[in-house]
């Protein structure tokens, strides 16, 4: 499992916001999600403008195109569903003979981060949900708990 910061030399400013011990939990997290839900191939979690921010892909650049095309699935949605009179959407499901695509928006203090999930044929839709709706939610527990970089630490 690797946990990538994208954007060298230069940071992401969600991810800059992030202290790496959280960016270490997220990973933690998804490889948490990974193992304990059947047929997921590999889980991502990415800022809302497309930069890894922890992943289970092995090769950083896999993750990077994943994040970069999860980011911009993420805007065009939130654009249609304004479009349509809509709120802002949940989550966006692919669904292909060989699996489903899951992203969801995780709100965190620092900006948004989006949650993708590659499956196999295996996944069942409705656990894979759960699943991603629990990860969501410890996400933007852990985010939560962070406190912002250069702040003092309270007595």
């Amino acid at each position: 499992m690797s946990s990538n910061i994208s954007g060298t030399p230069g940071l992401v400013p969600v991810a800059t916001s992030l202290r790496l011990v959280t960016i270490a939990q997220l990973a933690g997290l998804l490889g948490e999600l990974q193992r304990g839900t059947p047929g997921i191939l590999s889980a991502t979690l990415a800022s809302a403008d497309g930069f890894t921010v922890a992943s289970t892909l092995s090769d950083s650049q896999d993750a990077d195109q994943l994040s970069a095309m999860s980011g911009s699935l993420s805007a065009l949605a939130g654009a249609m569903t304004r479009e349509a009179g809509h709120s802002a959407p949940e989550r966006l499901i692919l669904e292909s003979g060989s699996g489903h695509i899951v992203s969801m928006n995780v709100p965190v203090p620092s900006g948004d981060l989006v949650l993708t999930v590659v499956t196999n044929e295996s996944s069942l839709l409705g656990k894979l949900l759960w699943s991603c709706r629990n990860t969501a939610d410890q996400v933007l527990a852990a985010c939560a708990a962070t406190p912002p970089p250069g702040s003092a630490p309270s007595l």
